[in-house]
């Protein structure tokens, strides 16, 4: 009896037993309503639903009453004959590594949660974000990826960690579910590289490289990298953010990554701020540190973890270079907020040397 006969008498599948992928249709949840059958909810992805104009299809992306009963907010309720199989392409599937650092794609603007906040980011909307995680799954911090192989970070989040216990994420968003148009991307980490000059009181050179392994973070839409400032340049960071999750959303049944407006203020301001708040009337500032001011908010004044500084390349509206990581809690006990970042533009040469050294391209974060 031929072997996929007998596997068949059995009940067992022929592609399980020689390793091949199985064709078992996913099993979407039924929604509609009495008078309205035959619809599931799928990914926004798989519903083949929208407009032809002009020989161009426009997908439907709006969020019906239907939709927000009966689905999770990245679905819709589709009609089972719309809906793409498992395996067909998807918009956006290809990899984008034509991309210059700091550039995004706005593209998912759609996938909203009911009571979305201007705080929350949008999938895909700061690419180069990287959760950090212990062995544990428990998130640590977050890190932004400057090439497929390196992540910088703050050196607090990952020195008393050990080597083998740290695990990157790249493309992630709702950290509860699994439902996003792509897939994050993990990774674990080879090596850990914490500034040599690094300490914790103070605060001082609080930044770390985390190199990649098992080939790097593959590029693709929701996966970029950010630019590093080219040293001796002065810019004048006044549209700046910064963005990464909480450590006290997870476990709730959505885990997004929240953004924050900020702005660098000068260095004169910088200084004298730092002197009155925080180090004393014979501080002087160096060129290691970055402070911001902007609006007071839960995100920025609690629980932040390290995370990173992200400005706007002037002359560009929409592309970023890596201004800073967060140095040390934000102080929101004065009138206005004060937030400590080190600037990553004294550490460029550094970065530089530890990547050549590795035989690594550092033109993948140069603007």
């Amino acid at each position: 009896m031929p072997l996929t006969q007998l596997l068949a008498v059995l009940g067992i599948s022929f592609e399980l037993v020689m390793g091949m992928p199985t064709t078992t249709p996913p099993v979407y949840k039924s929604c509609g309503s009495p008078n309205v059958t035959g619809m599931q909810c799928v990914p926004y992805e798989r519903c083949n639903e929208g407009l032809m104009v002009d020989g161009h299809f426009y997908p439907e992306r709006s969020r019906t009453l239907l939709d927000e009963r009966s689905c999770h907010y990245m679905e819709k309720c589709c009609k089972i004959e719309n809906t793409l199989p498992r395996g067909t392409p998807a918009p956006h599937n290809a990899t984008t590594d034509y991309l210059q650092c700091g550039w995004r794609l706005d593209s998912w603007y759609y996938l909203r949660p009911l009571g979305y906040k201007q705080q929350e980011a949008k999938f895909g909307e700061f690419p180069w974000l990287v959760a950090v995680y212990n062995v544990n799954g428990s998130y640590l911090c977050s890190g932004a990826l400057i090439t497929p192989f390196v992540v910088l970070t703050a050196a607090h989040c990952v020195q008393r960690e050990a080597l083998e216990s740290l695990q990157l994420v790249a493309g992630e968003w709702d950290a509860a579910v699994q439902l996003e148009p792509l897939p994050h991307q993990t990774q674990p980490v080879a090596e850990v590289l914490v500034h040599p000059n690094y300490t914790q009181a103070p605060a001082a050179h609080n930044v770390a490289l985390l190199f990649a392994g098992a080939g790097g973070f593959q590029l693709a839409p929701h996966v970029q990298t950010i630019c590093l400032p080219p040293l001796h340049t002065v810019y004048n960071y006044t549209q700046c953010y910064v963005a990464g999750w909480r450590r006290s959303h997870f476990g709730a049944n959505e885990t997004l990554p929240k953004r924050w407006p900020l702005y660098a203020l000068p260095r004169d301001q910088c200084a004298s701020k730092l002197r009155l708040a925080i180090l004393g009337r014979r501080y002087a500032l160096n060129d290691t540190l970055i402070c911001t001011g902007g609006d007071k908010g839960e995100f920025v004044c609690k629980d932040m973890g390290g995370v990173p500084l992200m400005c706007l390349l002037p002359g560009c509206d929409d592309r970023f270079v890596l201004a800073g990581l967060l140095a040390r809690a934000a102080r929101c006990d004065g009138p206005q907020l004060l937030g400590i970042y080190t600037n990553m533009m004294f550490y460029r040469r550094w970065i530089d040397q530890k990547l050549r050294e590795r035989d690594l391209d550092i033109r993948q974060y140069m603007v």
